[in-house]
């Protein structure tokens, strides 16, 4: 998958905010797969399904592809973080500092997990899907 930004960067798999994600090493937006996103629940008290629920559509100037399959990627906004979705595969856009915008907005959960062994968590669950 390559940024946004600049078609020829890789993002690359990295810990994103303490949560796995794939990241541009330029611009420091974050690529987030679906399943990444309601894996937040692993880490946060989050549920994917009021995120889904509470966000608010925005108009965007400029359309945007997504980086994994290439739809159009739509406008989002949930306590003041601006991010997209992509209506085909469900993966979502964070330009820098967003998804540390949104995620201030729920309670860290203890964990003794580490970032490496969730990164390893979500191998195995890209790998049976």
């Amino acid at each position: 998958m390559h940024c946004l930004c600049d078609k020829t960067l890789k993002l690359i798999y990295a810990d994103a905010e303490g949560h796995c994600g794939y990241q541009c090493q330029s611009c420091g937006a974050i690529w987030l797969p679906r399943k990444f996103v309601q894996s937040i629940k692993h880490t946060y008290h989050f549920s994917y399904t009021d995120f889904i629920a509470n966000r608010t559509p925005v108009e965007r100037e400029v359309s945007q592809l997504c980086p994994d399959d290439g739809h159009t990627l739509k406008g989002y906004t949930l306590f003041e973080a601006n991010f997209s979705e992509c209506a085909g595969c469900g993966g979502v856009w964070f330009e820098k500092g967003e998804l540390h915008n949104l995620l201030q907005n729920y309670q860290r959960m203890s964990s003794e997990m580490s970032t490496l062994d969730r990164l390893d968590f979500l191998n195995i669950l890209d790998f049976l899907s």
